[in-house]
């Protein structure tokens, strides 16, 4: 059973809060085996569907002020989203992957890209996308980053790493747009399993971060660090783990959430003092990179609803994510303080992952 399969399985039964807290610290040994196989690749994140209704939080508007560190008193927000364009995916579980989509932020379809893959992101720029073969994958044939323009034509796939059993995962570029920090993995052997950056210009200079059950990284404004999550042997909700920092530099890596608190899926804020990410079971949580401040985004969402896959509006805003309810998912935001809940779509999509705001 793979990690996907046990997440979901998890989400039918287990109605907890996972609460216990360990001391985070750089350079913890010894780094965690890799356990995922092809179907990891569905990312744990769109444990989404099946969730169950969340607790609410009444917060006063002092205390919220303070968590933001605004010092302000909080004025009632407007549900009118900034202009712009969304990419996402609506998901296929027959073949595990998922058809790409670019949307306004007032639900008007865009263009459907007319491609298939597990993730996509934007570029820093907004001019092109980052994606992956999982299409073309097969013997001789390993995963790789594809670049494709916003039509969904294919620029170029990025092969140039020449090591036929490392596998070339999701992943984010930095924001001059010199390197792309991706996970790696190969399921024979779990060693070579964990972060990794190369060049955006043909996937080459081959460079390892981590060793570990790591996936998924998303790179700091000011391109230092990468949060991303990793999962271990044990951790309960199953399927869950805890989200993870690593320096660019030096590639020491430090836990900054409690193990069993997150699923896949980070997001830092554009001035890099938050990342935002996705709590067992449908709860939407932020963290300061420092491991500081940990806190739930106090939304109220629908009865029997939950919400995914948090990431930020440029402006630093808003969070936008994927909400499920009744077996249907649309994209959603709110603002960090938890008003001017908006939807976005209207779709019978019954899975969405990888909502991303194009950047300014």
């Amino acid at each position: 059973m793979n990690l996907d399969d046990r997440a979901r399985r998890a989400a039918s039964d287990i109605r907890r809060e996972v609460d216990d807290h360990e001391g985070a610290s750089f350079g913890q040994d010894p780094f965690d085996r890799f356990e995922r196989s092809l179907e990891r690749k569905t990312r744990n994140q769109r444990v989404a569907a099946g969730l169950v209704a969340i607790g609410l939080i009444a917060v006063s508007a002092v205390v919220l002020a303070r968590a933001f560190g605004t010092g302000e008193e909080l004025t009632p927000a407007t549900p009118t989203l900034p202009s712009g364009s969304i990419l996402y995916g609506e998901w296929d579980e027959q073949i595990s992957q998922a058809s790409w989509r670019v949307v306004s932020t007032d639900g008007v379809e865009l263009v459907d890209l007319g491609w298939v893959a597990t993730c996509g992101q934007w570029f820093p720029d907004g001019t092109r996308i980052l994606t992956s073969s999982d299409a073309d994958r097969g013997p001789g044939r390993p995963l790789r980053p594809v670049v494709i323009d916003p039509a969904g034509s294919v620029v170029e796939v990025l092969d140039g790493t020449a090591d036929p059993d490392l596998e070339l995962g999701c992943g984010a570029v930095t924001p001059d747009g010199s390197r792309i920090v991706l996970e790696g993995f190969n399921e024979a052997d779990p060693s070579r399993n964990g972060i990794y950056s190369i060049r955006t210009s043909d996937g080459g200079d081959l460079e390892r971060l981590t060793r570990g059950t790591d996936c998924c990284p998303h790179v700091s404004p000011d391109g230092t660090l990468a949060a991303f999550m990793r999962a271990k042997p044990g951790v309960q909700p199953a399927g869950a783990g805890a989200v993870f920092v690593v320096d660019l530099g030096s590639g020491r890596a430090m836990r900054i959430t409690p193990w069993g608190s997150a699923f896949i899926g980070t997001s830092w804020s554009p001035d890099g003092t938050w990342i935002a990410f996705q709590r067992p079971y449908g709860r939407l949580y932020v963290v300061h990179p420092d491991g500081t401040d940990l806190h739930e985004v106090p939304v109220e969402l629908p009865p029997g609803s939950g919400g995914s896959e948090p990431t930020w509006s440029p402006d630093g805003e808003w969070l936008l994510f994927v909400l499920t309810r009744d077996g249907a998912s649309n994209l959603y935001a709110v603002r960090l303080v938890g008003t001017g809940l908006t939807q976005i779509t209207t779709s019978e999509a019954t899975e969405m992952v990888g909502p991303v705001w194009r950047p300014l």
